[in-house]
């Protein structure tokens, strides 16, 4: 425990580092009278670092006012309240002023491509990287049709993945100028560009270079198609979610690699789902 000035004559802020449990967290959380809504997407982030391990005592503090209200912290602390028989390091500061809530959580937010930089995983493109990677993760998951893809990956799954697989950052890294030419989203073209190369590297390197170039494509080609699909959809302004960037995509792949022939490149009667989404072949 620490005492530390305050701005108030006679007054201290106190500091110290303690285990959280649920019932601790549930307790502190009794007395949150006024702060911000929360977000539960926040909340759920947080509740699966801590339960999947990737949690770690970072110094951030959970904040009181000199009466006990709860500051700063809520987010943290019910996601605690969520766990079961798991206790977390959390630094608690109590006795400060009220106005200092006005100052928390003003700071710019780590992105995942930051925080790829940081840890050493990538110096490349790593805007680019990180937001294949939040394609590529749910897509090769099974979650392109599940609550998953609602809400935004946390950063932290982000850098452990891009540190189980290193490899696949470096595809990635590959494909990144490439990714930034063809006319869908870069990030969908890159992630679809990693899963293909798994698939058949020398095959993933003709399609991606008849792809970008057109070059020599025949009447019939599903690449071809493929392109002149995407072109109408970027002329046209046609808002396309991922997983449809991703379907065209597959599809023209799998057509192509069975030699077919295609005068347009259509999507399966009724719009993708779950039972007919291509798998790359």
């Amino acid at each position: 425990m620490h005492l530390i000035n305050s701005d108030q004559p006679g007054d201290c802020v106190v500091s110290q580092i303690l285990e959280i449990d649920a019932p601790l967290a549930r307790r502190m959380l009794e007395h949150n009278p006024n702060n911000r809504a929360i977000r539960l997407a926040r909340v759920q982030q947080y509740y699966d670092d801590m339960v999947s391990g990737r949690w770690r005592f970072n110094g951030e503090a959970i904040k009181f006012g000199p009466d006990g209200e709860l500051l700063d912290g809520q987010h943290r602390l019910l996601a605690i309240a969520r766990t079961s028989g798991q206790a977390f390091a959390m630094l608690v500061v109590r006795g400060l002023s009220r106005e200092t809530q006005v100052t928390m959580d003003q700071g710019a937010k780590r992105t995942p491509a930051d925080q790829l930089t940081i840890s050493g995983i990538t110096g490349h493109n790593t805007t680019l990287v990180a937001a294949a990677l939040r394609v590529y993760i749910p897509w090769l998951e099974g979650n392109l049709f599940g609550d998953f893809t609602k809400s935004k990956l946390a950063t932290t799954r982000i850098v452990e993945f891009a540190t189980v697989y290193p490899e696949t950052i470096v595809l990635a890294e590959r494909f990144t100028s490439v990714a930034s030419r063809l006319k869908c989203r870069p990030a969908v073209a890159c992630a679809v560009l990693i899963r293909l190369t798994e698939v058949d590297e020398t095959a993933a390197t003709e399609f991606v270079r008849l792809w970008d170039s057109g070059v020599d494509l025949p009447a019939g080609s599903p690449v071809l198609a493929l392109r002149q699909r995407l072109d109408i959809l970027q002329r046209t302004q046609v808002r396309t979610s991922d997983r449809e960037q991703i379907g065209l995509i597959v599809t023209a792949w799998n057509l192509w690699r069975r030699g077919r022939t295609v005068s347009k490149l259509l999507r399966p009667k009724g719009g993708f789902t779950a039972d007919n989404f291509p798998e790359p072949r």
